[in-house]
C-alpha cells in the first residue's frame, strides 16, 4: 500500500523529489491529483512511499530541504 508523503506544483518538481527520495533505496511513485491528468507537466502531483518506509522518507525530505 502506497501512503502519500507530499504534494508538488508540477512533475518537474515532483519527479525532482522522486529522485532525491529513491537515492537512499526507498520506492517512489508519482501520481497526478486528478487521474484524467496524467503526463501533464503543469497539474500538481503527489510523491507516494510505501506504508513501511513512510517514517524514513519523511526524513529524507526534511534533510534535503
Amino acid at each position: 500500500m502506497w501512503t502519500h508523503l507530499r504534494l508538488a506544483d508540477d512533475l518537474i518538481v515532483a519527479e525532482a523529489w522522486k529522485e532525491v527520495i529513491e537515492d537512499q533505496g526507498i520506492p517512489c511513485q508519482v501520481w497526478p491529483l486528478a487521474s484524467d491528468q496524467r503526463g501533464i507537466v503543469f497539474t500538481r502531483y503527489q510523491i507516494v512511499v510505501p506504508n513501511d518506509r513512510v517514517h524514513v522518507a519523511t526524513l529524507v525530505v526534511q534533510h534535503a530541504e
